[in-house]
């Protein structure tokens, strides 16, 4: 299966056998033994390359599986073994590595020094295919009803207020209501899911009368820039703006009727059991999420 993997990557078995530093025989005798014991062929053998069969796309699919579910084994393996370094993959947003992640890394380095993570920063609508693949072992973000989460468990953890973020100094910096801001120019999230289809909901009749067309970036750097250079508004998550060292910078447009609050859940697959190392990370989060003060500028 990894060299029918790797031919995938690679596109051709001559590409395969130089990554895997095997011959191109050795490469095409393991192809016909899986293809022999599927009783079906997974490739098509061509001048360019290779191509996948409909059953090769099928199985690729399963394979993938496969083989994240044995290497999650073998690390469980040699974590009991006491032999375990690890490996933790984890998808969220900025506002949890803003805040609460150095502190929940330190600690689950103290259980676990040798312990490789990786980590994918984004929203939901680009962590879940990740998630749905097993590249990832559990997410953190806002869901809403067209995020599909029938396969996974979805556990709240807490809510997080959102505001509207100027430049000091902004003409429209004291205004108290939506109404007031049809003239304003908008940063806006390019993504409808999650927290922002709410947001998107919640400013939908000012969205529609602005002077001038929003501007729509899921960058919080170019976010950030934009409204600390120019007139540009941006909604952020409150506890976003002392970690990132710009509340001398930034004011904040406090509105009469305040933007709706964020839920921000744990997500993780219902049918694949999560490693010693993922659990051990996931309670470190709780007890950060229950225990974080969100309507306070993080410190």
């Amino acid at each position: 299966m990894k060299v029918f993997q790797a031919i995938i990557k690679y596109g051709s078995i001559r590409a395969a056998s130089r990554a895997l530093n095997q011959s191109q025989p050795a490469l095409t005798r393991s192809m016909k033994e899986l293809e022999s014991s599927l009783g079906t062929a997974l490739i098509i053998r061509g001048v360019r390359g290779v191509q996948l069969t409909e059953a090769g796309r099928l199985f690729s699919i399963r394979m993938e599986v496969i083989l994240s579910e044995l290497q999650k084994a073998t690390e469980e393996l040699q974590y009991v073994n006491e032999q375990a370094e690890g490996y933790l993959r984890i998808g969220c947003s900025s506002l949890i590595l803003l805040t609460i992640y150095p502190k929940m890394l330190a600690e689950f380095k103290k259980f676990l020094p040798k312990a490789s993570l990786f980590l994918k920063e984004g929203q939901l609508s680009v962590l879940m295919p990740e998630l749905r693949e097993n590249k990832l072992d559990f997410a953190i973000g806002t869901v809403s009803e067209n995020i599909p989460l029938n396969e996974f468990i979805e556990e709240p953890l807490f809510k997080a207020p959102f505001t509207i973020l100027c430049r000091k100094g902004h003409s429209l910096e004291n205004c108290t209501d939506l109404e007031q801001l049809r003239s304003a120019n908008w940063l806006v999230p390019a993504t409808d899911m999650g927290y922002y289809q709410q947001i998107q909901n919640f400013l939908q009749n000012t969205y529609n009368q602005l002077d001038s067309a929003p501007l729509f970036t899921d960058s919080i750097i170019c976010g950030l820039n934009l409204a600390l250079k120019s007139d540009y508004l941006m909604i952020i998550a409150y506890a976003m703006s002392k970690p990132l060292l710009l509340d001398h910078a930034l004011s904040e447009i406090k509105l009469q009727s305040p933007l709706p609050e964020a839920t921000y859940s744990l997500i993780y697959p219902r049918n694949t059991p999560l490693t010693l190392t993922a659990n051990r990370m996931i309670k470190i989060l709780r007890w950060h999420s229950k225990n974080t003060d969100w309507n306070q500028l993080y410190n």
